[in-house]
């Protein structure tokens, strides 16, 4: 098991795609409306998502979101080209090669897929602007995409400490009349998780913990991946969305914090 990681999205200034469904605009893949999905038209083998940074930046980790319908045999590629490079991926730019698409073989309830791609250890791509997501094997099936998050990775030194909780938050309601008849109103259930990390290092406290929670509060969603390895089930180990409670820290100890992390996940 490795440490948990969190993500926290750049923006994506533009994004255009090898084909798109009406109403589906690969703009969309930006946003946070896990409902509001790019759709690629049917028909070949690979479909592929273009994303302009606006600028080089770092990133070693990206997921794709909300994939309706993603298949076991589909594949991932990303490639990453400089400005210099430009858009035409002019020269010898970063290449990842293909892998498997879906982070792991184990579905979510919701049978919309989750992959996950992360930078080898050694060999990574540069800091770049333009990202180019090839998804393979689809023999003329669509590719569904909600919302692509691309950033770097945030590892701390210490891992959450155990007395992790795991649930939903029901967004419909239950009551009685007064005869004692179910009134019921059904609504979204989405996942939530809650973990602490018990002992984190003062200066990672000052450097990675408080500039994020300062920056994204409780309005600006982050991954969260409480173990990333490859695993069956690392498809159901991937949240996405916006802290809740209390965001903040306590100095526990000399040298050492406390951070609980709360979060409910956007694409249920």
């Amino acid at each position: 098991m490795s440490n948990a990681i969190i993500v926290k999205p750049i923006a994506l200034t533009a994004v255009t795609a090898s084909s798109t469904a009406v109403g589906h605009d690969p703009a969309y893949v930006g946003n946070d409306h896990m409902g509001v999905t790019w759709q690629s038209a049917a028909g070949g083998g690979s479909q592929t998502l273009l994303i302009d940074l606006g600028s080089d930046q770092a990133a070693d980790a990206m997921l794709l979101l909300g994939c309706t319908g993603a298949q076991a045999g589909w594949t991932l590629r990303v490639q990453a080209a400089t400005a210099a490079q430009g858009p035409s991926f002019a020269g010898a730019f970063w290449d990842s090669g293909d892998g498997p698409f879906l982070a792991g073989s184990a579905m979510p309830v919701t049978g919309r897929g989750r992959s996950l791609w992360l930078a080898p250890a050694s060999g990574g791509p540069p800091a770049a602007r333009y990202w180019r997501v090839t998804i393979g094997g689809l023999s003329g099936a669509a590719a569904v995409v909600a919302r692509v998050v691309i950033g770097r990775a945030i590892r701390l030194h210490r891992n959450f400490q155990f007395g992790a909780a795991f649930g939903v938050r029901d967004l419909g309601s239950v009551d009685f009349s007064v005869r004692g008849v179910l009134l019921r109103r059904r609504g979204v259930k989405l996942r939530s998780v809650g973990i602490a990390f018990g002992s984190v290092h003062r200066d990672e406290v000052e450097a990675i913990v408080h500039p994020l929670i300062e920056e994204v509060g409780i309005s600006e969603p982050v991954a969260l991946i409480i173990d990333p390895d490859a695993h069956a089930e690392r498809q159901n180990r991937i949240w996405f969305g916006p802290f809740v409670g209390d965001v903040g820290t306590v100095w526990a100890k000399p040298g050492a914090f406390e951070w609980r992390a709360n979060l409910v996940s956007l694409h249920a």
